[in-house]
């Protein structure tokens, strides 16, 4: 995206994710999949949040199409917290895998483009500010 405070939140989140991922293969690690599943879903949530509101600020066109990708996400990550809350390791891993795949899809395509109209609209915005003259 290369706005640096969403960039981080990425990382992050594909931390959390990697995390989760390595806990449910460990039959150990049931325990600790739910705590990270809750986590990555909360950091997923605050993400969003943040995201949508510099989006909505900016009067970004194309905010609700973006929206409903993360709407999507958040069905993905219900799902895998269902799994995880029953053990189901199937299921797991799969709600894991479409939610990874979803995540490098949307940062790749759809991030990078809200991140080119932020950094476009806030240069449009310091300029209007300081270069009057």
């Amino acid at each position: 995206m290369h706005v640096p405070a969403m960039d981080a939140e990425h990382q992050e989140m594909f931390r959390l994710a990697g995390e989760l991922r390595d806990a449910l293969l460990t039959a150990e690690g049931a325990g600790r999949a739910q705590l990270l599943c809750r986590r990555l879903t909360a950091e997923t949530n605050s993400h969003f949040s943040h995201e949508e509101r510099l989006m909505r600020d900016a009067e970004y066109p194309a905010y609700g199409w973006h929206e409903r990708q993360h709407w999507t996400a958040r069905a993905k990550l219900a799902a895998l917290d269902r799994a995880v809350q029953r053990g189901e390791r199937r299921e797991m891993f799969e709600a894991l895998e479409s939610l990874a795949t979803w995540m490098r899809d949307h940062t790749s395509v759809a991030d990078r483009m809200a991140g080119s109209y932020l950094r476009n609209y806030w240069r449009a915005h310091t300029c209007a500010e300081t270069c009057v003259g």
